[in-house]
């Protein structure tokens, strides 16, 4: 046993357990808390060698507490380790603000965190061990997370209320988003793909309108409660194992702004999956005659040809009867929203487009068409 010691900071109850039962494991000595007030004085009485901490903290900012351990002369040669996650800007803050690493979000998650501190800590790191499967959670973590999971997506439910009123409630955006970040660092323990995948990017969704509160609106609103009552559906029984990678999905985009057909390639991209693009109705058919596509972005204010009008040439198409088709609109009106029905569409996003948004917009649909959902 070393006399190495580490400090968590994480404010989900199960993952720190499961981290520290398994850090304990590989012979360090662990402390943690849940509350950035309390980490001075663990500092103080422990004497930690180094420092784990998640990104998102209810009890205060990471980005300041980082800062100010690098401020103190005490503590500004402590090694700070963030824990594996998805949220690549908060990640670069952290950096920014003196973390030593982001502990990459790998396949072995736990023998990841494991090899990242005991080398911060001048120990021996585990080498080629950290992919192989030997530091994972044992069916009663399992079970834990798995059952914690439905919970949560009640609580979820929850905070909605707050975020259409008027204004919105900036505090439950917040207890929404510390939810939905437990939940997807929780199921990343899951070993299922689908279901970590979607979690991580309503994670990032979360974590953009936090950032940037302004952008809540009826669309941001319809996706993010589309989205979690979306999870609710994954976490019930195979759900999630019958899906494939959508990464190998083929989408559409069909937009006639440059500038939008690289934005929503740039939203695509940041949750794994790829598109093609066409810039006008005629390119569209073009591209869909005789082939298929697993989702399709569709502009509504197309030339020569409305995107409505296009819906429902594409929904004429015999590959194309029940393919996801999804409106990209500025005008998010009753009117445009029944035009969207009416042509054949399965749903809509307003302009201007939020990337995270698209994201998981993208995934709920590609999952959809895949469980026969439409």
């Amino acid at each position: 046993m070393t006399t190495k010691r580490i400090l968590l900071i994480h404010e989900d109850r199960i993952v720190t357990n499961l981290y520290r039962e398994k850090l304990e494991g590989s012979g360090l000595l662990v402390d943690s808390t849940r509350h950035v007030d309390q980490v001075q004085k663990l500092i103080e009485q422990r004497k930690p060698d180094a420092i784990l901490v998640d990104l998102v903290l209810q009890s205060g900012s990471t980005i300041a507490l980082i800062e100010a351990l690098r401020a103190d002369p005490e503590t500004m040669g402590l090694p700070i380790l963030i824990f594996p996650n998805s949220l690549h800007q908060l990640s670069a803050s952290a950096m920014m603000a003196g973390a030593n690493k982001v502990i990459p979000r790998g396949r072995q998650a736990i023998g990841s965190v494991i090899d990242a501190a005991r080398v911060a800590l001048g120990l021996d790191g585990l080498g080629d061990s950290v992919d192989a499967a030997i530091y994972t959670p044992d069916d009663g973590w399992i079970s834990s997370i798995s059952g914690s999971a439905v919970e949560s997506v009640n609580q979820m439910r929850h905070c909605i209320p707050g975020l259409v009123s008027v204004p919105p409630d900036t505090k439950m955006l917040k207890s929404l988003w510390a939810i939905v970040h437990s939940v997807a660092e929780r199921v990343h323990f899951l070993g299922d793909r689908v279901l970590s995948q979607f979690a991580a990017a309503l994670d990032l969704l979360l974590a953009d309108l936090n950032e940037i509160p302004e952008q809540l609106n009826s669309s941001t609103l319809r996706t993010v409660g589309q989205a979690i009552d979306f999870f609710g559906v994954l976490m019930v029984g195979e759900a999630g194992k019958l899906c494939k990678d959508p990464g190998l999905a083929k989408i559409l985009v069909v937009d006639d702004e440059e500038s939008a057909l690289q934005f929503i390639s740039a939203a695509m991209q940041m949750v794994g999956l790829k598109n093609d693009t066409a810039d006008s109705p005629t390119a569209a058919l073009k591209k869909l005659d005789g082939t298929s596509k697993d989702l399709i972005f569709l502009d509504v204010g197309l030339p020569d040809m409305s995107g409505f009008d296009l819906c429902q040439k594409i929904r004429a198409l015999d590959a194309h009867k029940k393919t996801p088709i999804v409106f990209l609109t500025g005008m998010a009106t009753f009117k445009n929203k029944a035009l969207a029905s009416l042509s054949g569409g399965s749903d809509f996003v307003g302009k201007p487009f939020n990337l995270p948004e698209l994201g998981v917009k993208a995934l709920m649909w590609l999952f959809r068409g895949q469980l026969s959902m439409i």
